[in-house]
């Protein structure tokens, strides 16, 4: 069973590190703050 944690977490771990170099964990600090409907989706949530 230990052998199955551990194996779990080398892959996670190396999964997590492979899509942060590729395409990134984050939006930028522009698109979080202007919103993610309007960046990402192209639409505001709410009728502001």
């Amino acid at each position: 069973m230990l052998t199955t944690v551990i194996w779990s977490g080398v892959v996670a771990f190396i999964c997590y590190k492979l899509v942060d170099l590729t395409i990134g964990l984050r939006v930028s600090a522009e698109d979080e703050r202007e919103g993610l409907d309007t960046t990402a989706h192209g639409e505001r949530a709410y009728n502001l």
